[in-house]
């Protein structure tokens, strides 16, 4: 129910008493909505922006999926927005499935009906498209934003309040978020930025409950109130064993003493199964753990019966000959899996496979999902009870605490709404890490404030150049940087020593954009490294394939444990190579000159050879014996490469030769496993 409200009856009919208001209960597709999404779409009736505040899985689409069919019903266009390509490509298939041809998709992979009355997009391209052609926006009445507390990410925060700001006049928003400190504050800046009343709706309560469970592999499965004495206790035992471990190499053995080991060999998967806790969403935050765990179990006896093995082995037959992977080597071990109802899913995992583990996911015959956290922006996958690996991770630095929004968003897929009467959580302890305090504050501390991470890109500030002249800084006020501090002053420093660059690189001359500057806002992402490049003229003597390879090359970034094999020759001519590092060198040392960390990226040939081998025609399996990248990575790069010949092919004139080129090597890329558009289609 949502904050302050209550149930009343009178007369025989049930109202909501919410706000000091009293609202009949509402039906939606023949549901009674819960308090909280009534007023929510009370709010919506009267045409007003909103923020909904709710657990994860606690229905908080129902309100845009309202607005959306009162659009439809007026024919009015309706914009929907999430986070990631995955997530956008999800919800595209929901509403398709529901609303036929009147949906549409423009992600950086794939445009699909782009004049459709409802459009989901990556918030990335909503933006871009407010600078670029504002006019393809005509006829929208509502913005949605999915997962807006996103809006605190560091690499994609700013593009959201890049996207708040600059929405045209007209636009209502529905912004859906889980739970966090400064709900009040957000809802005041949106109120502040759009000159109009932001209504917002909080609830805490989640329509399932659940049972916030620990685990030690001394102790099994306890509650949270046993907390302190069994962590302090494994503590000690490890203390213990790490003594032992120390005498033992004293004495020249590398084993401690087998008495020194913890001596309880509880094991959670295997209780859980027993006390029938299944569908089980196990997150890990090791894509190789994943595959380790994963293979264990499935070497147990199945956890399906013999006519569900049945059932979900025709399942899996049918999703990989519609997908045509049928012959790719991974369907023998995964098809093993399936028949288990044990499999994996990470972002190295091949997007087709990706999409056919999800669809067999939600018919409820996988038992067991090991997962990395992405999982958790799934859209309608829950869970009878999630399992956290650790409630530690790795950030790329060191290792540090699961933040309380993470873990809530995670653990909010446990329970599954008209199935489970209640869903559990059990997190994994390690006694080398974890602390009662700690653990405690993970589990029950309230989320902490979303805070911004406003930070202009070099396309959007020639873009505010270009359409606001010297009143630029008045756009930089009205960010939610700004907002917070109380002043301007931190954007503003930042926008000062991007003009800086610009101006040294030549984008801008006397406070005007230069041809090159002129140039540069027609593209977005790797923007500098292609004006850069095709400024120079890096582009005009090269092929196609050498254009996809110096394409691949921009927005490449090899993983630190990642290993390529290198060409003998580079199909790019060397003097070519030699002047595109130089422009991009010369473009950082202008950004360290004006303060700044280098932003923009040097060329990176680590997906040179097995690119090569692609665009020449072998096979995504064969392309295994020259990198150490995942599948699932090297689909990405490749669709990211499609992306910025794309965007390059766009900017130029279509008889142009280096447009003609980008298109060929357009062609030769996006091919089999590669080809977004014709996975997306598959139904």
């Amino acid at each position: 129910m949502a904050k302050n409200s209550q149930e009343l009856e009178r007369d025989g009919i049930a109202f909501v008493l919410t706000f000091h208001r009293v609202l009949p209960l509402m039906q939606f597709r023949g549901f009674t909505l819960y308090p909280f999404q009534a007023e929510a779409i009370e709010a919506v009736i009267a045409k007003k922006s909103v923020i909904v505040s709710a657990p994860t899985g606690a229905g908080k689409t129902i309100v845009a999926e309202y607005a959306i069919e009162k659009s439809i019903e007026l024919n009015r266009r309706v914009v929907y927005t999430s986070p990631i390509k995955a997530l956008s490509n999800q919800k595209y298939r929901e509403f398709k499935e529901r609303y036929g041809d009147k949906v549409g998709i423009m992600t950086g992979d794939v445009t699909i009906n782009a004049d459709a009355l409802v459009m989901v997009m990556t918030t990335e391209i909503f933006r871009n498209t407010i600078f670029e052609d504002e006019s393809r926006l005509h006829g929208i009445d509502w913005l949605i934003f999915d997962e807006v507390h996103y809006l605190g990410d560091p690499d994609r925060g700013s593009v959201w309040e890049e996207s708040i700001i600059f929405a045209p006049e007209n636009v209502r928003f529905i912004a859906l978020s889980a739970t966090v400190g400064n709900l009040e504050e957000l809802q005041n800046w949106m109120s502040q930025v759009r000159d109009t009343k932001v209504e917002m709706v909080h609830t805490d309560e989640r329509p399932v409950p659940q049972h916030k469970l620990l685990f030690l592999e001394s102790d099994g499965i306890f509650e949270v109130k046993d907390l302190k004495e069994n962590l302090n206790r494994a503590k000690a035992q490890y203390k213990e064993d790490r003594k032992g471990r120390t005498k033992g190499r004293n004495r020249g053995r590398g084993q401690p003493n087998r008495h020194n080991r913890p001596r309880g060999n509880h094991d959670v998967v295997r209780t859980l199964v027993k006390s029938k806790k299944t569908p089980i969403l196990y997150f890990c935050f090791s894509r190789k753990k994943c595959e380790s765990l994963a293979r264990r179990y499935q070497r147990l006896p199945s956890l399906l019966t013999s006519e569900e093995q049945d059932r979900i082995g025709n399942a899996f037959d049918d999703l990989v000959a519609k997908y045509d992977v049928a012959s790719h080597p991974a369907c023998k071990s995964m098809r093993i899996g399936v028949t288990k109802g044990i499999l994996y899913h990470h972002a190295g995992v091949l997007p087709i496979f990706k999409d056919v583990i999800e669809r067999l996911f939600t018919t409820g015959l996988i038992k067991i999902l090991f997962a990395t956290e992405t999982f958790a922006l799934g859209v309608n996958m829950p869970a009878r009870c999630v399992i956290f690996d650790s409630l530690s991770k790795y950030n790329g630095v060191e290792v540090v605490p699961l933040r309380p929004l993470d873990y809530r968003q995670m653990a909010g897929r446990a329970g599954r709404q008209g199935i489970d009467e209640a869903g559990d959580v059990v997190a994994i302890l390690d006694p080398a890490f974890d602390s009662p305090k700690g653990v405690r504050e993970i589990l029950h501390k309230k989320p902490g404030d979303v805070i911004s991470q406003f930070l202009l890109g070099y396309s959007t500030t020639l873009h505010l150049i270009r359409l606001m002249g010297p009143d630029i800084s008045s756009a930089v006020a009205k960010s939610f940087a700004a907002f917070q501090a109380g002043s301007a002053k931190k954007p503003l420093r930042d926008l000062e020593r991007k003009l800086q660059v610009l101006e040294a690189r030549h984008y801008l001359q006397d406070g005007q954009l230069t041809g090159k500057g002129e140039f540069c806002t027609k593209l977005a992402g790797f923007e500098i490294q292609l004006t850069e490049l095709y400024w120079e003229g890096c582009f005009e003597d090269l092929s196609a394939m050498q254009c996809a390879i110096i394409c691949a090359a921009i927005v490449h970034q090899s993983r630190p444990r990642d290993s390529s094999a290198r060409m003998e020759v580079n199909p790019i001519p060397r003097p070519i190579v030699n002047k595109s590092r130089k422009r991009l060198r010369e473009f950082r040392k202008a950004e360290v000159e004006a303060g700044f960390d280098p932003i923009v990226h040097l060329l990176d040939f680590g997906l040179a050879a097995p690119l090569h081998a692609w665009l020449t025609g072998s096979s995504l399996s064969d392309l295994g014996r020259l990198t150490s990248m995942q599948e699932g990575d090297m689909v990405r790069a490749f669709r990211l490469t499609v992306q910025v010949l794309r965007q390059l092919a766009w900017s130029l004139p279509k008889d142009n030769a280096v447009a003609e080129n980008c298109r060929e090597a357009i062609s030769l890329i996006n091919r089999a496993e590669v080809d977004a558009e014709a996975q997306l289609n598959i139904s």
